[in-house]
């Protein structure tokens, strides 16, 4: 999942909200130098990561795609899932998604005390060229992959990824409906009181 998914598992919790962006910037063990609700939104964040990675019908999946594609089959998808989310946005959340989006950046913004730099540019680039919202768009698919692939260290075929991955289209949306459900209802098995959603 990528960050609207993020965003929209984190259940309106302002610091889960926090954690779902942290998700990406803080590693290894988490030690209590944060609040700590913001450290069980950046648990939260990791579980459904490694939920996504470990799903039998998103490895499935994976198997469809070409073999050039296949070794960042896993970030392809997670930028897809967002795609299939904010596409039928309306099946997952009341809110509008600009509304949604609008909340998220405010809360982001109260809380910049608790994010580094680098959290901060990154939210700050979602909200300037309006990407979650957007993203329903192949055209900022393949941005959001070629900016990706620029970023990785080895040559790959990211820029390449939505040539490909626009004809599974509906494959990938069929996979997104069956396993976000079951995502959710992980999360709430195990978070339990905790998860909101």
């Amino acid at each position: 999942m990528n960050h609207l998914a993020h965003f929209h598992l984190a259940g309106n919790q302002p610091d889960y909200i926090v954690g779902a962006l942290l998700g990406d910037h803080v590693k290894g063990l988490l030690r209590g130098e944060r609040p700590a609700a913001i450290e069980t939104g950046i648990r939260i964040h990791r579980r459904i990561d490694a939920l996504t990675d470990t799903d039998p019908q998103v490895l499935a999946l994976l198997t469809q795609l070409p073999p050039s594609l296949r070794r960042y089959g896993g970030i392809a998808l997670d930028v897809c899932f967002d795609r299939c989310l904010s596409a039928h946005w309306q099946r997952w959340h009341p809110q509008p998604l600009p509304a949604f989006c609008k909340d998220v950046y405010g809360i982001l913004q109260a809380q910049q005390e608790h994010l580094p730099a680098a959290a901060v540019t990154q939210y700050r680039r979602l909200q300037q060229f309006d990407v979650l919202i957007n993203i329903r768009h192949w055209e900022t698919v393949d941005g959001i992959l070629s900016a990706i692939g620029k970023r990785l260290r080895r040559d790959n075929p990211l820029h390449l990824a939505t040539e490909q991955l626009r004809p599974m289209a509906a494959d990938i949306q069929l996979a997104f409906d069956q396993f976000y459900p079951s995502l959710q209802r992980r999360l709430r098995d195990e978070f339990g009181e905790e998860y909101p959603l």
